[in-house]
């Protein structure tokens, strides 16, 4: 086994995954060894956690009376929030009082039988709160603790607030967005949180390799993954340019740009990568036998590149989409119509690439959530169960985990330590 009882509690040791979990065949079990102690809430976090869960990791989320915020952002089926379900389905919640210290000695005694704490606080709140990397590392040496911020846990913008749109304005993004669109343009704001999910995605691949590093020399250790960082990193080579041209390049390439305005809607296409086999689908050939087309470097170049664009954009005003698709297909040229949200989630390639799967909400029915979108070829991978309620499982979690009695149990929900479902 992977573990060992101690004082009355289970100790980990290396990962074991020789074992196969009784129950449902089609769970995913990479990470089925692994126990995950989540304190992040809203985006930047209980992301990361839901892939974990997702690749079978059981991950207990830790929340207080309010829970988390999402739980109460419409649209709803049923009891439960759109924006929670997506980001929570097969996790468990308890419900824990961490100001009260019998709440905050019950979550050492989880931290002692689990391998990753997750948290999303402000820089500094979790050490006051009494549950800081030197006291997590002293409780169980293999831990990893992972803290996702906006600025990160140290640097000069470390203590200040952020939410996506804040650090998307600082990394830059926004600027050159609105360069991209013109010289006068409005920085756009993005419909998506950037900030957020790159920092998720972050931070399970350092948990990721965390936990194989652990395996290997039997020590955790801190993760600190700052939404900012996340940014830059993503972005790197618009800002790898401006380096290299020593400051005189700072706007996405040319290449990037809206899509064309079609005689009924809008397309991307690959103009640039794809020059020559454009200029054929719209019916101008000669057009590579000009100099100011003869490269892709040469095209690169602004005034060059906004030449041709205007050629194509005239042409486009006049062909619908049907038409267009049709010729690039004949000439391969990479494209795509702007879809609508609606387009998307109905269309066939998602239901080909498994993308919405259904989950069962309890006291509503099956609805459909976005999947995660790892394919592997010895299993499928997805959620593994529903959303949890607010501290539906902390008696489970004190039960089975902890080796609590139901009368002390119930006891710690009387004196409001605990609370669960029925009492929240």
């Amino acid at each position: 086994m992977w573990i060992d009882a101690v004082d009355g509690v289970e100790q980990l040791d290396r990962l074991d995954t020789s074992e196969k979990p009784e129950g449902n065949e089609d769970r995913c079990t990479i990470l089925r060894q692994v126990r995950v102690l989540d304190f992040s809430r809203v985006l930047s976090g209980p992301f990361c956690t839901r892939i974990l869960a997702d690749l079978g990791a059981e991950v207990i989320k830790v929340e207080t009376g309010a829970g988390d915020p999402t739980r109460l952002s419409p649209p709803f089926k049923g009891r439960f929030a759109s924006y929670f379900t997506q980001f929570n389905v097969g996790k468990k919640s308890i419900g824990v009082n961490l100001r009260n210290p019998k709440g905050l000695q019950l979550i050492k005694k989880l931290v002692q039988i689990s391998h990753v704490v997750i948290e999303n606080f402000r820089p500094g709140i979790l050490a006051k709160m009494g549950l800081g990397y030197p006291v997590l590392k002293e409780i169980n040496p293999r831990i990893i603790l992972c803290s996702i911020s906006g600025f990160g846990q140290t640097g000069a913008e470390a203590n200040r607030l952020a939410f996506t749109d804040i650090v998307q304005a600082y990394s830059g993004l926004d600027d050159m967005s609105a360069k991209m669109m013109g010289p006068t343009a409005d920085p756009p704001g993005f419909p998506a949180s950037f900030g957020d999910n790159y920092a998720s995605l972050n931070a399970a691949i350092a948990i990721l390799a965390a936990l194989y590093q652990c395996d290997h020399t039997g020590e955790g250790q801190a993760i600190d993954i700052s939404m900012l960082d996340c940014l830059v990193a993503a972005n790197d080579s618009t800002l790898q340019k401006y380096i290299f041209s020593d400051g005189e390049l700072d706007r996405a390439d040319t290449a990037f740009r809206p899509p064309l305005r079609m005689k009924d809607g809008y397309m991307a296409v690959a103009l640039l990568y794809h020059f020559d086999r454009v200029i054929q689908a719209i019916g101008r050939p000669e057009l590579l036998q000009e100099e100011r087309f003869k490269t892709i470097g040469i095209r690169r170049k602004k005034d060059n590149f906004e030449i041709y664009l205007k050629i194509v954009r005239e042409w486009a005003r006049n062909t619908t989409l049907a038409e267009a698709a049709s010729l690039f297909d004949q000439y391969d040229v990479a494209y795509s119509k702007v879809n609508s949200v609606a387009e998307v989630v109905n269309s066939q390639v998602m239901g080909d690439r498994n993308m919405f799967v259904e989950t069962n909400l309890p006291k509503y029915g099956p609805v459909r959530v976005v999947n995660t979108p790892f394919k592997f070829s010895q299993g499928p991978c997805g959620p593994q169960g529903p959303p949890p309620d607010l501290g539906e499982h902390t008696r489970e979690v004190c039960h089975q985990l902890l080796n609590l009695s139901t009368q002390e149990v119930e006891g710690l929900i009387q004196e409001g330590v605990l609370f669960s479902r029925e009492n929240s």
